[in-house]
């Protein structure tokens, strides 16, 4: 049988793993958003006004 202590420890332990693993995704969810917006805005400053959006065949 597990003491009240040692499970108290081992889900301090799921939480900080927890916590570790949504802190990750949160930053590779911010660099994700940022590289998308800094790309989109970069192709958006290269057409000129009297530039075609479109392909050339």
């Amino acid at each position: 049988m597990t003491t009240p202590k040692e499970r108290a420890a081992g889900r301090t332990h799921r939480v900080r793993e927890a916590a570790a693993a949504l802190g990750v995704r949160a930053v590779l969810l911010a660099y994700w958003g940022t590289t998308s917006l800094l790309t989109r805005r970069r192709a958006n400053a290269r057409t000129g006004v009297g530039e075609s959006v479109r392909r050339k065949a």
